[in-house]
């Protein structure tokens, strides 16, 4: 399979290490992707496993993870995000310190604040190609209008999957249910 896949985030400290990797395993093995090419984060303290990690992708072949050519990040296909009531996206949560880094940093990955675990940074989700961002709860609808109908979602840090834009030149989609676009004005 032509086909890698990379976490956005994950545990990497303690009992939850692997949370990610282990609750999808089903859905892994029916995806039919060989085992080198599901790129696991590593089991090491947060600011060590963010390094590491950042290494295997700025380390892979063009032609599996390219570069973004308006930042120099690296660049992934598609990255598949879902959001939280709050705003949230990967385990970038509202002001946290992995969102004040955004926008303007170099970093792909940082160590998820007070998560044990690492995220993948806002500049690097918007150096992707493709972003889908998805909110189908009724409880998400106020986050989805915020993030979508504010003029200044990019750089609002209360809402990170607002700042998840086209300012790189990826093509971001969200995926919506009727009930989470209930508050969006219509078009």
């Amino acid at each position: 399979s032509k086909v890698h896949l990379f976490f956005g985030n994950e545990r990497t400290e303690g009992d939850a290490a692997g949370k990610c990797f282990n609750s999808g395993q089903e859905v892994l093995a029916s995806l039919g992707i060989s085992d080198s090419n599901l790129h696991r984060v590593p089991e090491l303290p947060a600011e060590e496993a963010a390094e590491a990690y950042e290494a295997i992708i700025r380390g892979m072949p063009p032609s599996v993870v390219g570069v973004n050519h308006n930042n120099g990040l690296p660049s992934l296909d598609l990255c598949l995000l879902g959001s939280g009531a709050d705003g949230h996206c990967a385990s970038l949560y509202p002001n946290s310190a992995q969102v004040e880094e955004s926008p303007g940093g170099r970093a792909v990955y940082l160590a998820a604040e007070g998560k044990g675990g690492i995220t993948i940074t806002i500049d690097a989700i918007n150096a992707a190609r493709n972003v889908l961002l998805s909110a189908g709860k009724a409880s998400q609808s106020d986050m989805a209008r915020k993030c979508l109908a504010w003029s200044n979602a990019a750089s609002n840090r209360a809402l990170p999957s607002g700042m998840i834009s086209t300012s790189e030149g990826a093509v971001v989609e969200w995926i919506l249910t009727e009930e989470s676009a209930a508050d969006l004005p219509a078009m």
